[in-house]
């Protein structure tokens, strides 16, 4: 054989393995590329700033309901109103600041529920599915149509005409934030032009049905959808259904801000109005009056504070506004509410609140206050941190901040010896508190960004401890009260901007005289720490610090970080995303004058549990945690755990190993009921 023709006799081979490879890639699977890919094809940089209106309707049937149904946020008016049927319209301007942040207003608005409230308005997230990002609603629910999502699900496929195919998609594991459902795709580009999809998160079933718009930025957008969902909750039963249409043009003045006119709305309205709508408006507005604003009836005094003013406040949000122009809220938790306690096995029951406060001077200036306060049962302690801060300058995170705080009850050994030392016998006390002092802290904090790698903190804290059992030290003729004065310094250093890693360094010095000051003494920490987001709702967050004294004061210092603190107040799943020692005793945190620490944390939303059969479907996430540490008689401390969390509660398994040793298992448990709504 010469060259020439072995030459030509190789092409010819790779030319038909080519052709063979090919052939092999099946079209469904090239489709299915397209899909993934058609989110990179589109210029998105046109929604900024564009303004569309849009219309939604939603009925509501309460087919039953008990006295549970009074503590749900936003369902107290319809737990005890007369009715069972209720209707809602909305008419709203949309200004597009991205694909998935918008800013809202709301131009005409009926509703037949008590006093104008909504209900329910957890659903909204529904109505705006983003179908091509990595979740479909907000942070919640794996989509079926994200490259990174595809492990999750079995796919089919069925070709329709003119180009068209319909793609069918189920998870292969029962799980609440994974869908099914089909859609119909055009198989030229991969865009999908409607379709419906099923799922359940959260307490709440729903179907729910889309068409997507048709060309540019508004192919990514739905431009119609249509919700039906159902909520459960021991013997509560609500039934909803929602319609919603996006990109309608503009039919009333802008100048319209929250307009009760049953006029307007028939003009924007895009639905007929079906029979039993009508009829829960007619007994509303009455039949004659349907055409004009409604009279509010007067309620008896009696209704008007146990109902309104009573049950609403103490079981339900307390939301806000005030300003001329409504540049200010007020947000209050509920202030008695038995889905808002917690249980850790070191610190019992707990009881906690949220009260928050902001108002905006202008577009760089702006004042934000916070009281976050609980109380521990088991060490019947109050507890409460309030921040109050003065941003100045938005752009350079430029603010001056006080925190007023009552702090941990901290032990100080060698105070107690030296009072029991002169402590006459026949003075009576509590052995398990007379170590204790309690600590009132006042911090202040200047704070300003050189750059987004480099920010500068300056302040002062003062702490001010008195003993708990006072009397016993006055008897002995020890003080019972110490107080120290500290300015400090900090650097905060980002290495890669803003969504990289932190790195920080404090200095700390108590000066003895300053205002008083009878404490000296010097303290460093170092701290760094970061989460990073994985694919699929997945992430690891690590923290690592170190922190140590130069200088103590005798037996009068108190051993106390900043960044190696015991968490008063938990906030559930979502608090201390870093992690926390959560077997490890209060009294470690202020035993020793140095400590090294850190804390590995992964989560997932399908870990271990979440792939179960029958169960898995409640996980919502999992967690894995690994803390060490290492200060004075412990070296070293090590906690693993395993943590999860579903539509009820989180839970935390513990086991801690002490210098080698078993040291225990414990539960920590938090209820995150509606936590989302």
């Amino acid at each position: 054989m010469s060259k020439r023709r072995f030459i030509v006799w190789i092409a010819l081979m790779l030319q038909l393995v080519d052709m063979s490879a090919q052939q092999a890639v099946r079209p469904d699977v090239l489709l299915l590329e397209r899909v993934f890919r058609f989110k990179a094809s589109v210029d998105t940089t046109a929604t900024k700033d564009s303004v569309t209106y849009a219309y939604r309707k939603t009925f509501l049937n309460v087919e039953r309901r008990n006295v549970l149904l009074l503590p749900v946020p936003t369902m107290y008016r319809i737990a005890h109103g007369p009715r069972r049927e209720y209707i809602e319209e909305t008419y709203e301007r949309i200004t597009q600041k991205g694909l998935r942040q918008a800013n809202v207003n709301r131009m005409v608005f009926l509703s037949t529920i008590p006093r104008r409230k909504q209900t329910m308005t957890t659903l909204m997230r529904y109505l705006t599915p983003c179908l091509y990002n990595e979740t479909i609603f907000g942070t919640y629910v794996l989509s079926p149509f994200h490259r990174a999502n595809k492990i999750y699900y079995k796919y089919s496929f069925k070709y329709l005409y003119k180009g068209k195919v319909s793609i069918h998609f189920r998870p292969k594991i029962n799980h609440t934030q994974l869908v099914e459902g089909n859609a119909i795709v055009d198989s030229s580009n991969g865009q999908i032009l409607n379709g419906q999809l099923t799922g359940e998160y959260d307490m709440v079933k729903y179907h729910l049905f889309f068409t997507m718009g048709t060309e540019g930025v508004q192919a990514m957008l739905p431009t119609k959808c249509e919700l039906q969902s159902e909520f459960n909750f021991i013997g509560n039963k609500i039934v909803t259904h929602h319609t919603a249409a996006y990109g309608l043009p503009c039919e009333l003045p802008d100048t319209l801000r929250d307009k009760e006119d049953p006029t307007l709305m028939a003009a924007v309205r895009r639905d007929t109005l079906t029979a039993a709508e009508r009829a829960v408006y007619e007994e509303v507005y009455g039949e004659e009056a349907m055409n004009r604003p409604r009279s509010v009836k007067k309620r008896s005094w009696a209704k008007t504070v146990f109902w309104d003013i009573l049950g609403d406040n103490l079981l339900n949000k307390i939301t806000s506004n005030y300003g001329t122009d409504k540049q200010g809220y007020v947000r209050i938790n509920p202030l008695f509410n038995p889905l808002y306690m917690g249980y850790s096995g070191r610190k019992g029951y707990y009881y906690k609140f949220d009260i928050r406060n902001f108002y905006n001077f202008s577009d760089s200036s702006y004042l934000y206050t916070r009281l976050k306060a609980g109380y521990s049962f088991k060490q019947k302690h109050f507890y409460y941190t309030l921040p109050i801060a003065y941003h100045f300058n938005k752009k350079r995170h430029g603010y001056v901040e006080m925190v007023l705080s009552n702090g941990n009850w901290i032990r100080n050994g060698l105070v107690k010896d030296q009072m029991l030392e002169t402590l006459p016998d026949t003075v009576m006390y509590n052995g398990d508190r007379i170590d204790y002092f309690r600590d009132l802290n006042i911090s202040l904090n200047a704070n300003y960004d050189l750059s987004s790698r480099l920010s500068l903190q300056a302040g002062m804290v003062v702490h001010r401890r008195e003993a708990v059992e006072r009397h016993a030290y006055r008897m002995a003729g020890v003080p019972t009260s110490y107080t120290s004065v500290a300015p400090k310094f900090e650097i905060i250093w980002r290495p890669t901007g803003w969504h990289g890693p932190v790195v920080n360094a404090a200095y700390e010095r108590s000066i003895r005289g300053l205002f008083n000051a009878d404490i000296a003494y010097e303290r460093w920490e170092f701290d760094i720490q970061h989460i990073k987001p994985l694919d699929r709702l997945r992430s690891l967050s690590f923290r690592a610090g170190c922190g140590f004294y130069t200088l103590i004061d005798g037996s009068k210092s108190f051993l106390d970080y900043t960044n190696f603190r015991d968490n008063n107040i938990p906030d559930g799943w979502n608090d201390e995303w870093t992690g926390e020692f959560s077997l490890l005793s209060g009294d470690w945190y202020n035993l020793s004058r140095y400590y090294v620490r850190s804390n590995v944390t992964y989560e997932s939303p399908l870990l271990i549990v979440g792939w179960m059969p029958w169960v898995g479907r409640f996980f919502e996430k999992e967690r894995l945690y690994a803390s060490a540490l290492v200060v004075t008689h412990l070296h070293p401390y090590i906690e693993v755990g395993y943590g999860f969390t579903t539509r009820w509660a989180s839970m935390g398994l513990f086991m801690a190993n002490r210098n080698g040793k078993y040291d225990g298992f414990g539960v920590k448990v938090g209820l995150e009921l509606f936590r989302q709504w």
